[in-house]
């Protein structure tokens, strides 16, 4: 009997300058302004923007300049402004992995989030994505943080 190897989940944490509730505001409702689309996107630099329901059952999804809707995950809960978890589809609902972001108060104005990308067990191929995830989310953590200065 062959055992399956557990792959660990990507966990990133960035500080931020803005309270929990401005940070969580600015991840969910304003994903579309600080997003990489060009590059960390299913249409790539036919991506015109990016939405996230931040509501149980709520969609991520990106439109591309067709007007075209491309699924990314679907909310599975959100805890406003503390916590909210999607699953990761990218179209390929087979290989659904899952995401978690959460906020924690720092005080004096300051949160930190932190990322937590899990499930990459489930797929045949968890590995390499979880490497080539690894290094993606340090871009687009990276694009938000910066999108608070």
């Amino acid at each position: 009997m062959m055992v399956k190897e557990k792959i660990e989940p990507v966990v990133k944490t960035v500080q931020i300058k803005a309270t929990v509730e401005k940070a969580f505001h600015h991840f969910t409702a304003n994903i579309h302004l600080w997003w990489p689309r060009s590059d960390h996107s299913l249409s790539q630099s036919d991506a015109a923007s990016v939405v996230l329901e931040a509501k149980e059952g709520g969609r991520i999804y990106e439109i591309d300049k067709t007007g075209r809707e491309r699924e990314w995950g679907i909310v599975s809960l959100c805890d406003a402004p503390h916590r909210i978890v999607f699953s990761w589809v990218l179209e390929d609902i087979p290989n659904a992995t899952e995401i978690e972001v959460a906020f924690a108060d720092k005080g004096d104005g300051k949160s930190t989030l932190t990322l937590t990308h899990r499930g990459w067990d489930k797929r045949t191929d968890g590995a390499k994505w979880r490497e080539a995830y690894n290094g993606g989310w340090e871009g687009v953590l990276a694009s938000y943080s910066a999108s608070f200065r």
